[in-house]
């Protein structure tokens, strides 16, 4: 399987993981239109992270480039989702998140629900098929960037699905990133303007060998 080629992190080595996801991604477009106020915006995505990472972690993979864990991608797997399990997590998760009204103030709390379903991968219920992986989040730290790393991973997950049938979704908000993935084999689906923030989502898959096969055969 490609993804052996990868490091499966355990829980024990992703605990200082909502923290570096929050200084990763506390300049992403996403996160500054979900977390407006800057001066709360670190800590309030250390406890969405941590959060998010109870919530979808049991149906996820978490993988690293190696032992020495220079990126990380988060996978979600729709094969390992049990419902009445998920929708309990959900639950707990969006219960727990109402600690951030003391740090965010109702007004920036009521602006994150406003902008929630950004985070949402629904839009894939209109292309996908059963089972796919989902490339939630993809990072390098800071010294390692620039050197192909989070480039050969996506590679991996790309023949991952090939060798498991599986098609791999993923969207970004940049449109330079949209273009980054194309260069890595996955097709521009659709681009959704979002009414409220005015981002638009970029959705891209990457067909599974077979199904590519299959449609080259049916326009020839």
């Amino acid at each position: 399987m490609a993804l052996e080629n990868l490091y499966q992190c355990t829980w024990e080595e992703c605990k200082d993981l909502p923290n570096q996801m929050a200084d990763i991604f506390f300049h992403d477009v996403l996160f500054e239109t979900m977390f407006p106020k800057e001066a709360t915006r670190k800590t309030c995505l250390r406890l969405f992270f941590d959060e998010y990472l109870k919530a979808f972690g049991p149906d996820s993979m978490i993988l690293a480039d190696s032992a020495h864990r220079n990126a990380y991608m988060v996978i979600y797997d729709k094969r390992s989702t049990h419902k009445p399990s998920y929708f309990k997590r959900m639950c707990k998760m969006n219960a727990r998140l109402l600690h951030l009204i003391p740090k965010m103030g109702i007004r920036n709390f009521l602006h994150l629900l406003k902008n929630w379903d950004l985070l949402s991968h629904h839009w894939v219920k209109a292309f996908e098929r059963d089972p796919y992986l989902h490339l939630d989040f993809i990072f390098t730290s800071d010294q390692m960037r620039h050197q192909g790393i989070a480039r050969q991973m996506v590679r991996e997950l790309v023949d991952e699905g090939d060798i498991m049938d599986m098609d791999v979704s993923v969207h970004t908000f940049q449109k330079q990133r949209a273009g980054w993935y194309e260069q890595l084999g996955f097709v521009l689906m659709n681009t959704i303007v979002d009414e409220e923030s005015g981002l638009s989502q970029y959705c891209l898959i990457a067909r599974h060998e077979k199904e590519r096969t299959s449609w080259i055969q049916s326009i020839e």
